[in-house]
């Protein structure tokens, strides 16, 4: 008598592409979880159309299982706070005062100037930009947040001044949401049945890449925001050097949990398909340190990436990567670690 494994992802065939429907080329086969321990061997497809280049998991698991994929997510652990110096605070302030308009008025004038240093520091600029999602100050905006784990970015929009909500599918990230005093659901984005033209902005960061049915969900995006109103949406980039310097082994694929590995050309077209018309697309260095340091030590044949000791100077070729990826970005646009799309209704 056979029997189900209780930790076994059940899987189902996938080998045409969700963009455009073109009958997907084997990339690579047999991959692990090398991050998180989730269960099996997974083979990733490609779309060998030049105009979309979407990569995919085939076979695909079942939504019934995914959530086995998720048991040790980091999620559901509390990172150690970060402590930063008052003068990389100082200088952030300012920054995001100039920039995006947050607390200007209370801001002084040098502090903004510092701030503008930021513009010849490549990866500063990155991470201030990206902790606001490049999303300007609206006094008492609605900000919906879909995918936001455990809330630690929703927070940082709440202390600034927006009216936040999150959701997430992940019970136990939401329970840790809601301890922080956020007001989080349980769920699709489809499900919550928000009213049309509700929303200010909206963010996903690092989710759509886990989603089922994007075009839906961008879909429902475009119909809770307000006429002039945007989404900005952050994902990994299938096109990324990193992805080209370490191919199978690269840290953005996270087979099983990385269902549709997005280039910036699959990215607009879906995004155009949901209703939005007007699109900003980049690609940038954000999170390229991180994925560079983690890809060498899978490459490395290492059991378990967060398991692993992290020498300085493995940093430290990490951050030069960096650095080379933002230099190549100047030449060739779209080969950054993360693709950011701004999309308006």
């Amino acid at each position: 008598m056979s029997y189900q494994n209780n930790n076994e992802i059940r899987s189902s065939p996938c080998p045409k592409c969700y963009v455009c429907g073109t009958l997907g080329e084997s990339l690579y086969v047999n991959l692990k979880d090398r991050l998180f321990g989730a269960a099996g061997n997974w083979n990733l497809k490609k779309c060998p159309n030049r105009e979309c280049g979407l990569v995919w998991l085939d076979p695909m698991p079942l939504k019934e299982d995914i959530i086995k994929a998720y048991e040790n997510y980091f999620t559901h652990n509390e990172a150690a706070k970060t402590s930063y110096s008052r003068e990389y605070l100082m200088v952030k302030e300012g920054f995001l005062a100039y920039r995006y308009g947050y607390r200007r008025g209370s801001v002084s004038n040098w502090k903004k100037l510092f701030g503008l240093l930021v513009y010849f520091h490549p990866r500063l600029r990155a991470d201030f930009d990206a902790s606001v999602m490049f999303v300007h100050a609206e006094p008492k905006g609605r900000l919906l947040d879909v995918g936001c784990g455990s809330g630690s970015l929703l927070q940082t929009f709440a202390n600034i001044g927006w009216q936040t909500v999150g959701i997430d599918f992940d019970p136990v990230a939401v329970e840790r949401a809601r301890s922080k005093g956020l007001q989080v659901r349980c769920g699709s984005l489809e499900g919550q049945e928000f009213p049309a033209n509700y929303f200010d902005v909206i963010i996903m960061s690092h989710i759509i890449e886990h989603v089922y049915d994007p075009l839906e969900q961008l879909r429902e995006c475009y119909r809770i925001l307000k006429p002039g109103k945007y989404m900005v949406l952050v994902t990994p980039n299938i096109n990324a050097l990193s992805h080209r310097r370490f191919k199978e082994a690269c840290r953005l694929l996270e087979p099983p949990r990385h269902l549709h590995i997005f280039s910036p050309q699959a990215l607009r077209c879906l995004s155009e398909k949901a209703g939005f018309q007007r699109l900003k697309l980049i690609t940038t260095i954000h999170k390229a340190h991180n994925i560079y340091l983690s890809s060498r030590i899978i490459q490395r044949s290492e059991h378990n990436v967060f398991s692993s000791t992290r020498k300085c100077n493995l940093h430290r070729w990490a951050r030069f990567m960096q650095l080379i990826e933002w230099m190549i970005l100047r030449l060739k646009p779209d080969v950054g670690t993360e693709i950011t799309l701004i999309g308006y209704k």
